[in-house]
């Protein structure tokens, strides 16, 4: 409540005023305006001059009006809260159609008086099922949310159209897009780049939206400060890149056998990530499964029984792993000791590690990351070689893969919800067989498999209370699925690794997960592939709508 007192401290003679204001055409002019068009400024100068003793009060209306930009029940909403404001039964707001002396509206250039309420970008989107991801503006048909998003984006020239639920308009067809402010974004949609710019690596590739309130008189600007604080609670926190975090995860990373040979033969342990390090470094972090363990010595080999030389480890740095995931199930193919050293050679590097350990205690432990104010749990288990008993797990007194049980996981997620906004559970599970007898596509392994129920164990992870679910097992990637709510990404296939022959292991994809604020906002899906070389790159716009395609049909 504002209210403007003014007291009289002295009386002077009328005759003297009369004198005063005769003696200066000036002064006669000012005191007319001040008379007839401020009372609080003639009481002001009233009790300079002496003419009144006792307290003014002056309690001004002002009248607002909305812009049509402005969503209809976010207007109401605000005149609710405003109408309650009064002083002795006289409003100090009131509604307009027009006009008002208070403007509130949604801009994409503010003014130089303009009081900012909330800033916000309105992004092109469709469902996390698609395979197009890019949008152009040309493009004028879209999906909106409200008729202040209609309105808004009319005025910039787009031909809106308000759906009530834009999701599933946007799950049957590919064929228009929708916008929603970030702050709205779920995991359920897809952000599409913006006329070749993608917002999360560029802000151009959103629509700038800001609220504000803007006054006619700016003599009045002091009053946009009250409607801002009495609507506090009905505004949306403006948008801040700040606190995104940006994490990447990858598959399956082997880097032997004929991968080695690659390397010996090349002079450089940068070799697998010569055309990937760049992008996958680009994030706050970067996350791979390494199956295999630096071993002293250890020289190019054909068999099953995997290791890497130390000198590898610089394809790791270079790609900006800090996190390394040790579910694998080759991790101790030349003894835990080794597996051991390597584990002390992350911790060496600054390299943090979850989902196996130095023992079974070890190996159990729950890695919690802070990023721009997320928190996040990265949980991992080994179910395959838990079902086969194998010497790949950890125990009291060797070091190995997380072992796995329905019990165990959900007591760790249980914890892990307590103590973080995002879990993330990780499995190695068993692969399915991808290695048919030529170079073709190979469907069956796309999908989830059904002995073990694959579905059945990462869908309990979501029912327990995990937000993303991923194997990290699959050579072959595997198709990925919402449900309830969470995220499932069945298999992410290779990143460093020789399988040549086939196209299915040639094939990979890594996940750019962003959250914001606390809560899971967007993942993005990146295809991946090698050659003969073995030199992992980003897929081409062709190679990767071929494998989203591939992982649609498989779902």
């Amino acid at each position: 409540m504002d209210i403007e007192v003014k007291e009289e401290k002295q009386k002077i003679p009328f005759l003297k005023i009369f004198f005063l204001i005769l003696s200066t055409t000036l002064l006669g002019i000012l005191m007319f305006f001040l008379v007839f068009q401020r009372a609080y400024f003639f009481s002001g100068m009233s009790q300079i001059l002496g003419l009144y003793n006792e307290n003014i009060l002056v309690y001004d209306t002002f009248t607002i009006s909305f812009s049509d930009t402005v969503d209809s029940s976010f207007k109401n909403n605000v005149m609710d809260v405003l109408n309650q404001i009064s002083y002795e039964d006289t409003k100090r707001f009131e509604y307009v159609d027009t006009g008002g002396d208070i403007l509130i509206s949604n801009v994409q250039e503010t003014q130089e008086n303009d009081l900012v309420l909330s800033q916000s970008y309105m992004l092109p989107v469709g469902h996390i099922y698609w395979i197009r991801d890019d949008y152009v503006s040309t493009e004028k048909d879209i999906y909106v949310g409200n008729n202040g998003d209609l309105n808004f984006l009319t005025d910039l020239g787009y031909s809106p159209v308000v759906k009530e639920d834009i999701l599933e308009e946007l799950e049957g067809s590919e064929s228009v897009v929708g916008f929603v402010e970030v702050q709205d974004l779920t995991p359920d949609y897809r952000v599409l780049s913006l006329d070749g710019k993608y917002f999360f690596d560029d802000l151009e590739g959103g629509i700038k939206r800001d609220l504000i309130t803007r006054i006619q008189d700016v003599e009045d600007i002091f009053i946009l400060n009250v409607v801002k604080k009495n609507i506090l609670d009905l505004l949306d926190e403006s948008f801040n890149e700040e606190n995104i975090a940006k994490v990447n995860m990858t598959g399956v990373t082997a880097i032997s056998r004929d991968l080695a040979a690659k390397i010996e033969a090349s002079g450089n342990d940068e070799y697998p990530a010569e055309n990937i390090a760049e992008f996958l470094a680009d994030a706050d972090l970067t996350h791979t499964s390494n199956e295999v363990s630096f071993v002293k010595g250890c020289t190019p080999g054909t068999s099953m029984r995997f290791c890497s030389a130390p000198e590898y480890l610089a394809t790791l740095l270079v790609s900006g792993i800090d996190i390394v995931e040790l579910t694998g199930n080759h991790n101790n193919d030349y003894g835990a000791s080794n597996n051991t050293s390597t584990i002390q050679t992350y911790i060496d590097n600054g390299m943090d590690y979850f989902g196996g350990g130095l023992d079974d205690e070890d190996a159990s432990e729950i890695l919690y990351k802070e990023v721009n104010g997320n928190k996040i749990a990265f949980l991992g288990y080994n179910y395959y070689d838990t079902m086969l008993g194998t010497g790949a797990l950890a125990t009291s007194s060797h070091a190995g893969a997380n072992s796995y049980s329905s019990s165990k996981m959900k007591n760790d997620i249980e914890e892990a919800r307590e103590n973080a906004d995002i879990v993330i559970v990780d499995f190695q599970f068993q692969e399915c067989y991808s290695y048919p007898s030529s170079d073709i596509i190979y469907p069956i392994c796309y999908r989830p498999l059904s002995s073990p129920d694959q579905k059945g164990v990462f869908r309990l992870a979501i029912d327990y209370g995990a937000d993303i679910v991923i194997g990290t097992q699959a050579h072959q990637p595997q198709t990925y699925e919402l449900y309830e709510e969470g995220i499932i990404f069945y298999g992410l296939g290779n990143l460093f690794f020789d399988q040549t022959p086939w196209i299915g292991t040639r094939q990979g994809i890594v996940l750019t997960h962003y959250f914001y604020n606390g809560s899971h906002i967007q993942t993005k899906i990146t295809p991946t592939i090698y050659d003969n070389d073995m030199q992992t790159r980003l897929a081409t716009e062709e190679e990767g709508d071929l494998l989203l395609e591939l992982l649609k049909e498989a779902r």
